[in-house]
């Protein structure tokens, strides 16, 4: 299928999928995919039951009903990503900014997962660094981190093996959405005051995305510049 065609299909259909559990779907979708991964950037995606929720600073609320919804909708999404853009995506994160009303979703290959093969663009070493010192801060140096673009605007970054024995026994005993709650309010404050983009690569950052799989022990972050 011709990648124009398959975008479109995917973006159409992902739409309506996420209209048909919200009730509203993304004013746009923007995706973009090669051979590591791919991400699609929602804008304007909030239904009219979340405005008010949001209004209340009710987010946390928001946040657990999507995840509740994602759930369900992540398989068929997964296996019609597959079948239009022909990559194989082994696993899938997203993470919301409710403030803007966007949000990202990023599917994983077999070979974003391969720790060994990291795309060597200029001042990657830079950003692991100063990426790895804020893990290191909130809880260790990651045993693994790579990095890739899926277009120049949306840098992906891998981080593997940074949950302390603390945090997991956390997991363990119930207090994962805790956990999560704490982390992604955390780790985004210090991933965007103490992880300089300007000097690592000369960009400036307009929007940072952050998940975890906690059985896995894998954590992805997505920065998006001008």
């Amino acid at each position: 299928m011709e990648k124009k065609t398959a975008l479109s299909q995917l973006s159409s259909q992902t739409g309506k999928m996420l209209r048909e559990r919200f009730g509203k779907g993304p004013e746009s979708i923007f995706i973009s995919y090669n051979e590591h991964g791919i991400t699609l950037h929602f804008r304007n995606f909030v239904s009219a039951v979340e405005m008010i929720l949001l209004d209340k600073q009710k987010g946390e609320a928001v946040r657990e009903t999507r995840q509740m919804v994602m759930d369900v909708l992540l398989p068929d999404l997964k296996e019609f990503i597959t079948q239009t853009v022909g990559i194989a995506i082994e696993e899938i994160y997203y993470d919301w900014d409710l403030e803007d009303h966007s949000g990202i979703m990023i599917g994983l290959t077999n070979k974003s997962l391969d720790a060994d093969i990291q795309e060597k663009y200029a001042g990657y070493e830079k950003v692991h660094q100063q990426v790895s010192e804020v893990t290191a801060h909130v809880q260790k140096i990651p045993d693994h981190i790579y990095s890739f673009w899926t277009n120049p605007r949306t840098l992906i970054i891998v981080r593997e093996g940074l949950l302390i024995m603390l945090e997991k026994e956390l997991i363990n005993t119930g207090y994962e959405n805790a956990l999560r709650v704490a982390k992604t309010s955390l780790e985004k404050k210090l991933l965007l005051h103490d992880v300089d983009m300007e000097q690592a690569i000369g960009r400036t950052v307009t929007g940072l995305y952050l998940d975890w799989d906690f059985e896995r022990d894998r954590s992805v972050l997505v920065y998006t510049f001008k």
